[in-house]
């Protein structure tokens, strides 16, 4: 189909290709949880997701909607192509079929990219936009189809401009609060340090350091799309500790040196610091953390620490109290697929307050270059 897309024809299509299924095997059963939406810039991007659509849809059986827009092509187009998503069936259960419908846009077509997606959603079903490219935040399509999700994932190690496109976003967190429910597959990748730096406190020994603490340092891998910006991992996870401690950051307080960034924040009439810093060590990857210290001076001096490892498979604790050293714990570390990361994000439909939380703050720091 070219051009303009037909609604009705698609839809027939997929009734056709379902009526098909049944045919040839009997056991085959439809089934479709949720809409999921899936922005691509390009066709080349688009055949490294078609096997991530696959993986995510049969676990989340839903109509996929998969756009592909090429902005630069030279010519405008617009048209749509329907497929079906299969499971092997097995003993136990039948063939578990889902739908895809795929809009290749190019040139000025992109922009109607929207009104082509917004008749194709089944109604009372959630609409899940994962949008697989640079966060636009600004742009009217990512708003567009915003509008019409209410769910929407991006990934911020995708930004080009960490600190500006960080900023955006939590001025739109702040502005409309009751806009689309946002998630971040680089979130879902600090789960594993910030499960380890929360336990810490878990420990009622520590408690009192803990709650005393007066420098933070998270070092981490320069991001590739900017080597002197602050990767935004280190941003989440620095916004993520100020959100949950209560730490209100100090306007006009921030130091930019060469290699790092202090952070002044204010508690309860005391200062605490937090320090960005690139990693010494080259083997941790662009946009990664290398390592969280939290020291405190309560009583004999403490410190915390967690940090990859040197062959980047585990990563581990340390707690050192005055003279004494103590290792924690130490767990493997494997970094979850996109697939297994965006299957974690359609589990949830609401706010996710805590990372939103963590978004403003961040925002605030860097509001204070």
């Amino acid at each position: 189909m070219e051009g303009a897309i037909d609604v009705g024809v698609i839809e027939r299509e997929l009734t056709s290709l379902w009526k098909q299924a049944g045919e040839d095997d009997g056991g085959v059963i439809r089934a479709c949880l949720l809409n999921l939406l899936i922005y691509v810039p390009g066709t080349d991007v688009s055949r490294e997701v078609d096997g991530i659509v696959a993986d995510i849809t049969a676990a989340h059986p839903s109509r996929a909607i998969l756009m592909v827009a090429d902005r630069e092509a030279s010519e405008s187009y617009l048209d749509a192509q329907v497929t079906s998503r299969c499971t092997l069936p097995t003993a136990e259960s039948k063939q578990v079929c889902c739908e895809q419908v795929t809009l290749r846009a190019g040139g000025e077509q992109v922009n109607e990219v929207p009104s082509a997606v917004v008749p194709l959603l089944l109604s009372d079903l959630s609409v899940y936009l994962w949008w697989r490219a640079e966060p636009r935040l600004g742009d009217r399509v990512f708003k567009r189809l915003v509008d019409a999700s209410d769910r929407v994932i991006i990934d911020s190690a995708s930004f080009a401009s960490p600190h500006a496109d960080l900023l955006s976003l939590a001025t739109i967190m702040r502005e409309s609060p009751r806009w689309a429910a946002f998630s971040d597959l680089n979130w879902g990748r600090l789960g594993a340090w910030r499960g380890l730096l929360a336990g810490f406190y878990d420990v009622p020994q520590y408690r009192q350091s803990l709650d005393q603490l007066n420098a933070v340092v998270i070092e981490y891998g320069p991001p590739a799309a900017d080597h002197v910006a602050i990767a935004p991992r280190a941003l989440l996870l620095g916004g993520w500790l100020a959100s949950r401690l209560g730490w209100k950051v100090i306007p006009g307080g921030t130091i930019r040196e060469r290699a790092a960034t202090v952070f002044q924040f204010e508690i309860n009439g005391r200062k605490v610091t937090i320090t960005f810093a690139p990693a010494q060590s080259e083997a941790i990857e662009a946009g990664r953390l290398g390592r969280v210290t939290l020291t405190s001076d309560f009583a004999d001096s403490a410190t915390f620490e967690v940090k990859r490892s040197d062959d980047a498979s585990r990563i581990e604790t340390e707690v050192r109290l005055g003279e004494e050293r103590k290792l924690q714990r130490v767990l493997s570390y494997e970094n979850l697929s996109e697939a297994a990361l965006v299957g974690i994000e359609l589990e949830i439909l609401g706010h996710d307050r805590v990372y939103e939380e963590a978004i403003l703050a961040a925002g605030e720091m860097v509001k204070t270059f």
